[in-house]
C-alpha cells in the first residue's frame, strides 16, 4: 500500500499546491485568472470511462486514492507541468497559485494585467476571468415567536430521522463553501462523533470529529491577517449560521426562553469547512474570487463531500465564461449534490433576479419562504427571495423553496441568532439532500433534485391563499416525507422554453424513472397559472407509465399576445400528485423596428430622441430598476446605437455625459435587437460595485464578460419626461484605472493643489473623486480633466495628499476581470505649501 499512497500524495501535491513558475514582477496591477486545459477533470472523466468509474466512483463522491484515479490525476498533473513550462517562456512574470484536477482541469495564474493577452496566446490554454462573490446579505431580526425554529419539523426532516436518529444523516458529509465555520460552537459539539476513515483534513487545529475538514483559500488580493485561517474571529459568522441549519447537533440548548433546544436538518451529518470568502469588504463581510471558490469546490469533491452548500452570489454573466458554474456542474457529474441560494434581490430587481452560481443548471437552487412566526401562515414566499428566470441564460429557476425567514441558528462565539435570507433556506435543502442520500444511497443528483422539486407544497403570496409563480417557488416548499417516497423521478425537474415568438411550435421531452411504487399509470394534465392568449401547452399523452417519456408541446399562434406562461405539468394517481414546473415568455419585440446607428470605435457620440418613435417602454431581465431613481416605465421616444463585438473582451459600455436642458435619457443595453434580452444587471443604469456607491443610480450601462455578437444601446425617455439631445461616451475593454499626475509640487497657500486626472477608456467618474490632505477629507473641484483642492486654512509646510479616482466602468465591476477595484487609482503625493 505504501507505493500507492505515495503516488496518490504526489499526484495531488501538484494538483493542490502552488508550483510557482516565476515570481511576478512588482510593477503593474496583478490579476488572478483560471486557465483550464482540454482534458476532462476526474469528476467528468468517471462518467465517460467505465473502468475509471468502477475504480474511482463512490456513492455521491469520488475516491482519488483508487489506482485508476491516481493514474488519471498523474496525467493531468503532467499536462499542467507542461503548461507551467510554456508559461515560464511566454509569460515569465506569471505564477501558478492553485492546481485543479477533480472538478476542473487547470490552474489559477497570478500575472501582471499587461501580460493577459500573452497568456491567452499560450497553446491549449482557455482563460477564465476572475469573478467576485460575497456571502448573501441577510437580515437579522429578533421577532416574537421567531425562536420556535420549526424548520426541520415543517419540511418533514423529523419524520425521517428514525428511532435513535438512525437516519439523521449519519456518514453524509456536507461541505460549506463560505466564510468559515466556528468549529468550537456548542451547536457542533463533537461528543458522540468519530472521524471517518481518512479524516481529519486540512488545518487540523480547526477540525473536530463533527467538523472534519477545515481549509482556507486566501485570495492574493488581500493581506488580511486571518485570510489563510479556516475561521476569522473578526468577520466569520455567515457560515456558522448556515452550518447550524444544515447539521447542528440534535436537541442543542440555545438559552432562548421560548425555545430552549433546536436541531439541524441532518443533525448526525459531518461538516466540511471550505473558507473561500477571505477578503474583508465594507457592508458585505468577507468576499471571495472565483479562482478560490472554484478551488474550494474542487477540493470539496476531492475530499469526498457528498453535498456542497453555497449561500453566496453575484449577478449572472455569460455562463460560458463562469468558472464557478462549470465547477458546480462538474461536481454534480461526480455525484455530489450542489445546493445554491437563489439570492435576495426581488425587492430591487423583481423577476430575473437570480444570479451566479444559482444559475448552474445541475445545482438545486433554493428560494426562501416563511416559517409561520409572528402569527403569519407558513409557506408564504419571502419578500426578498429572488425570482427567475436567470437574466442571461433564461433558465427557469429556482428549483425548490425552504424556510428562510426568522431562522434561529448558531453565530460566533457560542451564541444563537435569528436571520432571514435565501442563505438560510439553502442549508435546509442541503440537510434535506443529506437525509435522502443516507436513506437512498443509489439516487443520482438529478433524482434527489426531482424528488425534492416534484413533491413540494405550494407556496403562496403573503396574505393570500393563491399559489405563487414557479419562477419564485420552483416546485414548492420541500416536503421530505413525500420526497422520501417520490414514486417516480423526472428529468428534467422543470421545463423551460425561455423567450418564444409568434409562430413557434416546440416539443420538449420529460423522461421518467420508477422510484419504487410508481409503475402504475399516471394521469397527465396541465395546471396553468398563466397562459398568454394565443399560446397553448399540452401533453401529447394523457397517461404515463414510469420509465416512459412524456412529450409536452408548446404552440404559439401568429397573433399571440406577449406574456408569461407558468404553471405545472401534473401527474396524478389517486391521492398521489407529482408536479413539474414550466415557464415560457411569449415576446413580441418592437426594438428591431427602430432605425439604428452603428458604433465602430470608442469615442464620444451625439444623439437626439426628439421626434423619434416610441416603440418600447419596458425591458427585461431583470424587470425592476435595481436602484432608487432608475425609471422602468420608458414610454417616451428612444434612439438605438448598435455595436457588434467580434472578440472576447472584459467589458464594453456607454455613459451619458451630457443632456439637453430639461431632457431626460435613461440608457439600456440589450443583446441583439430585443428589449427582452437585457444583458442582465449591468444593462441597467445603476451602480453594482460593492466597494463604491452600491445601489445608486448611474447613467452607465455595460456588458461584463460578454460573448461575441450583436448588441444595442438604447437611449430611452422615461414616461412623461422631455426627449432631447444627449452626448455619450462609448468604450471597449476598459481594464485600466484613470491616470493621476500632480501638476505643481510647490503651491502658495490660497492657491489650489492641482492634479491632472484623465481616463482614455470609460472616462473619469466625478462622483468617485476623493482627496485627503494631511489625512483629512477635503472638498474638491473637477473640471476639464483637472482636479483642484483648495488650500485655504492650511499652514505652510509639507503635506501628504491622497487622490482616489475611478472611471465609469468601475460602477459595473461587481464581477470583473481583475482584483478589487481594478478601475480605481489611489495616488499618493507630497506638496510643499509656502506663504
Amino acid at each position: 500500500m505504501l507505493p500507492l499512497a505515495f503516488a496518490f500524495a504526489a499526484a495531488f501535491a501538484l494538483l493542490a499546491g502552488g508550483g510557482a513558475a516565476a515570481p511576478p514582477r512588482p510593477s503593474g496591477t496583478l490579476l488572478e485568472v483560471v486557465v483550464t486545459l482540454p482534458r476532462a477533470p476526474l469528476a467528468v472523466a468517471v462518467g465517460h470511462d467505465r473502468t475509471l468509474a468502477a475504480a474511482a466512483r463512490r456513492r455521491h463522491s469520488i475516491s482519488g486514492r483508487a489506482p485508476a484515479a491516481v493514474a488519471y490525476l498523474r496525467t493531468l498533473a503532467a499536462a499542467q507541468r507542461t503548461l507551467a513550462a510554456r508559461l515560464a517562456v511566454a509569460v515569465p512574470a506569471a505564477r501558478i497559485r492553485w492546481h485543479y484536477g477533480v472538478a476542473l482541469d487547470g490552474v489559477s495564474v497570478l500575472l501582471p494585467s499587461a501580460d493577459l493577452a500573452r497568456l491567452r496566446a499560450v497553446p491549449g490554454a482557455t482563460v477564465w476571468p476572475s469573478v467576485t462573490y460575497h456571502g448573501l446579505r441577510d437580515t437579522t431580526e429578533l421577532a416574537a415567536g421567531a425562536a420556535s425554529n420549526p424548520g426541520p419539523t415543517l419540511i418533514g426532516a423529523t419524520g425521517l430521522w428514525g428511532s435513535n436518529l438512525a437516519t439523521a444523516g449519519q456518514g453524509i458529509k456536507i461541505g460549506l463553501v463560505d466564510d468559515g465555520i466556528d468549529q468550537a460552537h456548542p451547536y457542533f459539539n463533537p461528543s458522540g462523533f468519530a472521524y471517518p476513515a481518512g479524516f481529519p483534513k486540512g488545518n487540523t487545529a480547526y477540525t473536530t470529529p463533527k467538523v472534519i475538514v477545515a481549509r482556507a483559500f486566501a485570495s492574493p488580493s488581500t493581506h488580511w491577517k486571518y485570510a489563510a485561517k479556516p475561521f476569522d474571529p473578526k468577520f466569520s459568522f455567515h457560515a456558522t449560521h448556515v452550518a447550524g441549519i444544515a447539521a447542528g447537533d440534535y436537541d442543542t440548548p440555545t438559552g432562548v426562553s421560548s425555545q430552549p433546544r433546536i436541531s439541524g436538518v441532518a443533525p448526525e451529518a459531518y461538516l466540511g469547512n471550505y473558507k473561500a470568502l477571505t477578503v474583508p469588504t465594507k457592508d458585505f463581510g468577507l468576499d471571495g474570487n472565483s479562482p478560490e471558490i472554484a478551488k474550494a469546490i474542487d477540493q470539496a469533491v476531492a475530499d469526498g463531500m457528498n453535498v456542497i452548500n453555497l449561500s453566496i452570489g453575484e449577478p449572472e454573466v455569460q455562463p460560458r465564461r463562469d468558472i464557478v458554474d462549470r465547477a458546480l456542474d462538474n461536481a454534480a457529474a461526480a455525484g455530489v449534490v450542489p445546493v445554491v441560494a437563489a439570492e435576495n434581490d426581488f425587492a430591487s430587481a423583481g423577476f430575473g433576479s437570480i444570479g451566479s452560481p444559482a444559475n448552474a443548471p445541475a445545482a438545486i437552487t433554493a428560494a426562501a419562504s416563511t416559517l409561520g412566526g409572528n402569527r403569519t401562515r407558513p409557506d408564504a414566499i419571502a419578500w426578498f427571495s429572488s425570482a427567475g428566470p436567470t437574466p442571461v441564460s433564461l433558465l427557469p429557476k429556482p428549483d425548490a423553496t425552504a424556510p428562510g425567514v426568522d431562522v434561529l441558528s448558531s453565530v460566533p462565539p457560542d451564541a444563537f441568532e435569528v436571520q432571514d435570507g435565501t442563505s438560510m433556506a439553502t442549508p435546509h435543502v442541503s440537510g434535506a439532500a443529506a437525509l435522502l442520500l443516507q436513506r437512498h444511497p443509489t439516487w443520482t443528483v438529478q433524482q434527489v433534485k426531482s424528488a425534492l422539486a416534484s413533491t413540494g407544497d405550494p407556496v403562496h403570496r403573503s396574505g393570500s391563499s393563491g399559489e405563487i409563480s414557479p419562477l419564485r417557488e420552483g416546485g414548492g416548499r420541500i416536503d421530505l416525507v413525500r420526497a422520501d417516497e417520490p414514486l417516480l423521478f423526472t428529468d428534467p425537474s422543470s421545463l423551460g422554453w425561455g423567450l418564444v415568438r409568434r409562430g413557434l411550435s416546440s416539443t420538449k421531452q420529460l423522461s421518467t424513472t420508477d422510484a419504487g411504487g410508481g409503475s402504475a399509470p399516471w394521469s397527465v394534465s396541465i395546471r396553468a397559472q398563466s397562459i398568454p392568449s394565443g399560446a397553448t401547452l399540452a401533453p401529447l399523452a394523457t397517461t404515463l407509465v414510469a420509465g416512459a417519456s412524456l412529450s409536452v408541446r408548446l404552440k404559439v399562434s401568429r397573433t399571440a399576445r406577449a406574456g408569461d406562461g407558468t404553471g405545472f405539468v401534473v401527474l396524478t394517481r389517486g391521492s398521489d400528485v407529482r408536479r413539474v414546473a414550466f415557464w415560457f415568455h411569449v415576446e413580441v419585440p418592437r426594438l428591431g423596428l427602430d432605425p439604428h446607428r452603428t458604433l465602430r470605435r470608442p469615442g464620444v457620440y451625439r444623439g437626439n430622441t426628439a421626434g423619434r418613435a416610441s416603440r418600447v417602454s419596458t425591458y427585461r431581465y431583470p424587470e425592476r430598476g435595481l436602484a432608487p431613481g432608475v425609471r422602468t416605465r420608458l414610454g417616451g421616444p428612444e434612439q438605438v446605437f448598435r455595436f457588434r463585438l467580434l472578440r472576447r473582451v472584459a467589458n464594453f459600455g456607454v455613459v451619458v455625459v451630457g443632456q439637453a436642458r430639461g431632457g431626460r435619457i435613461s440608457p439600456r443595453l440589450v443583446s441583439g435587437d430585443d428589449e427582452n434580452r437585457l444583458v442582465g444587471y449591468t444593462g441597467i443604469p445603476a451602480s453594482l460595485n460593492p466597494y463604491e456607491r452600491f445601489g445608486g443610480a448611474e447613467p452607465v450601462v455595460a456588458a461584463v464578460l460578454p460573448d461575441t455578437g450583436r448588441y444595442d444601446f438604447v437611449f430611452d425617455t422615461p414616461t412623461g419626461a422631455k426627449p432631447g439631445a444627449f452626448r455619450f461616451r462609448f468604450w471597449v475593454n476598459d481594464t485600466a484605472a484613470p491616470s493621476v499626475r500632480l501638476l505643481e509640487r510647490t503651491i502658495a497657500v490660497g492657491s489650489p493643489i492641482r492634479f491632472a486626472v484623465r481616463d482614455s477608456g470609460s472616462g473619469v467618474d466625478p462622483l468617485s473623486l476623493q482627496a485627503r490632505v494631511g489625512g483629512k477629507l477635503f472638498p474638491l473641484r473637477y473640471s476639464r480633466g483637472v482636479l483642484s483642492i483648495p488650500t485655504k486654512g492650511l499652514r505652510p509646510g509639507r503635506e501628504p495628499v491622497i487622490v482616489t479616482a475611478s472611471d465609469y466602468q468601475e460602477t459595473k465591476n461587481m464581477e470583473d476581470v481583475g482584483p478589487v477595484l481594478p478601475n480605481t487609482r489611489v495616488f499618493h503625493a507630497s506638496v510643499t505649501l509656502r506663504r
